[in-house]
């Protein structure tokens, strides 16, 4: 299995059930309490736990998403300014050849820096 694929299985199956699980884990710890003690105390801590581990996962699947997002979007910004230069220097007299190597040698780097941040 390649890493993109190993990315998008943990965010789109593992963390949605790490989630559920935690949450029915907490809900299951704090809705059958009856403190009484130091052991009463280490559920309420258990299940305040099983908590802190939702929001964290879910932070992380948020963060992935809101950066995944971003990163998307410098691309294409990024690409507008390359197409907007490449246009220019088409009027400038330039060896065709140069210019064609630069034009390929940046579209190999977006297709490895795309196929990394997928």
């Amino acid at each position: 299995m390649s890493k993109p694929a190993q990315g998008r299985l943990f965010y789109r199956v593992f963390l949605p059930l790490s989630i559920a699980a935690n949450v029915g884990l907490g809900l299951a710890v704090l809705v059958q309490l009856r403190p009484e003690g130091w052991l009463g105390s280490l559920e309420v801590v258990t299940g305040a736990f099983c908590f802190a581990v939702v929001g964290w996962l879910a932070g992380s699947a948020w963060s992935k998403s809101y950066w995944g997002g971003a990163m998307a979007r410098q691309v294409m910004a990024w690409r507008q300014i390359a197409d907007t230069i490449f246009a220019w220097m088409e009027e400038v007299p330039l060896p065709a050849e140069a210019l064609h190597r630069l034009k390929t040698s940046l579209d190999e780097a977006m297709r490895s820096s795309s196929s990394r941040s997928t």
